[in-house]
């Protein structure tokens, strides 16, 4: 199996090539400006140098000939012959000179450049067009291009320097979390092993640490169902053991005795279904709220007991399914733990809807409402009490998957007050984007 890059060696890469990129394009930004530069200097020079020539050559005088030998030996003569052809290619420089020597002189027909392999620049006389004024232009192409190599192998060598430390900086956070990552999902605090670090090793971090006490938190609820299910399925299933032992089937009492026990363990089996099943692949629907908590009360037992307050219509976009057991077990916590009268108080603002619950039973001990809506906890201390403490973690986790909250409090003339708030997607504010 191929062997994948290192983030280190891909950074180094991708640094290495940015930095030889921006160096080539430099490069390539000076050598046109100094060209150009070059060609406006010399050429002007050239230009300078050609006129003079040609001015004293129209002259026949002794300090004119001793002129003309002191401009041949530094490069300067007359020839009457043609300007050869190249015979290798023109260097970019001398090539800008004679073209910026054109230009000065007005007439870039009396200006030829050769090479051959020397660079020569041949300016047409303006007192004589047989005569042309031969000028030696110096070729640095050797030097320049060991110069050129030069540079580029020891600019190579402080881009590959500082790539590499950049890389490593880069790097260096990534490999310190991916070293601790075991520690981290399992809680473990990496401030130290992060100083330094940037914001997005920070975030992703933190996003590990979150997913980390995700799982921790759904082992413990694992571990809680199973310990739950296996203590509040073992009282009615003893129970049922031993009126079959003791051969109470055929005692009508006894018969409908164990016929509650059943319904007992499959409320139990429900619940935990439910809680498994938490209801997030439902898709959201618009549905009228207060029919569905209308639906609800009908199904009561003893639906005289119960009052419904608010609009006779409330839609919102919800999950029903989920939210009908939310509500629902909203309504079998306030008949289990309550007393009557039960009331459902329907509200609606700009953002939010809710649906609170009240009764007028003893309450719960202050010091308990932190704890409920955790996973088999209850109310009352007693697990002989029915159901298995799973309804109120139920309707939590409704709550937060619509993006709500359970509010849990004592009421203040006694009894208890359960308040479901779940946003209302349909108002402006709330309404999500395609």
């Amino acid at each position: 199996m191929k062997r994948s890059p290192t983030i280190f060696v891909l950074v180094l890469s991708l640094l290495a090539v940015a930095q030889f990129s921006a160096l080539a394009l430099s490069t390539f930004m000076v050598s046109r400006s100094g060209l150009h530069l070059l060609g406006q200097t010399y050429g002007r020079l050239a230009v300078a140098t050609a006129l003079a020539a040609d001015d004293i050559d129209s002259r026949h005088d002794a300090d004119a000939t001793r002129t003309l030998a002191e401009l041949e030996r530094n490069g300067v003569r007359f020839s009457t012959a043609q300007p050869p052809h190249s015979t290798v290619s023109i260097a970019p420089a001398v090539a800008e000179v004679g073209r910026i020597v054109g230009q000065l002189l007005g007439d870039p027909s009396r200006v030829v450049v050769t090479q051959t392999p020397e660079s020569q620049i041949w300016i047409r006389s303006a007192h004589d067009p047989q005569r042309w004024i031969v000028l030696h232009a110096a070729s640095y192409r050797t030097e320049v291009i060991d110069s050129v190599l030069m540079v580029s192998g020891l600019a190579a060598l402080i881009i590959l320097a500082i790539a590499s430390i950049g890389a490593s900086l880069l790097t260096r956070p990534l490999e310190r979390l991916s070293a601790h990552a075991g520690a981290l999902l399992a809680g473990a605090p990496m401030h130290e092993q992060l100083v330094g670090s940037s914001r997005e090793v920070r975030a992703l971090a933190a996003s590990i640490g979150e997913a980390g006490a995700r799982l921790r938190g759904a082992a413990q609820e694992r571990e809680l169902m199973l310990a739950g299910i296996s203590h509040d399925l073992r009282t009615p299933l003893a129970r049922l053991r031993i009126a079959l032992e003791l051969g109470d089937a055929r005692d009508p009492q006894r018969a409908e005795a164990m016929v509650a026990d059943l319904d007992e363990l499959d409320n139990a089996l429900e619940q935990c279904l439910a809680f498994v099943r938490d209801g997030r692949d439902e898709a959201l629907r618009d549905c009228d709220v207060a029919t569905i908590v209308g639906q609800l009360l009908a199904l009561r037992a003893n639906h005289d007991d119960w009052r419904l307050d608010g609009a006779a219509e409330l839609h919102a976009i919800v999950r029903p399914t989920l939210l009908r057991r939310a509500i629902g077990n909203l309504m079998d916590n306030a008949e289990r733990y309550g007393a009557a009268p039960f009331r459902v108080e329907l509200t609606h603002d700009a953002k939010w809807l809710q649906v609170r619950i009240e009764d007028h039973g003893p309450g719960v001990p202050a010091g308990q409402l932190d704890q409920l809506g955790r996973p088999f906890v209850r109310g009352d201390h007693a697990r002989s009490g029915v159901g298995v403490g799973l309804g109120l973690s139920i309707v939590t986790r409704a709550a937060e998957l619509h993006g709500g909250t359970l509010q849990l409090r004592n009421g203040d003339h006694g009894g208890f007050v359960a308040t479901l708030r779940i946003p209302d997607l349909q108002s402006p504010i709330l309404q999500p984007s395609n």
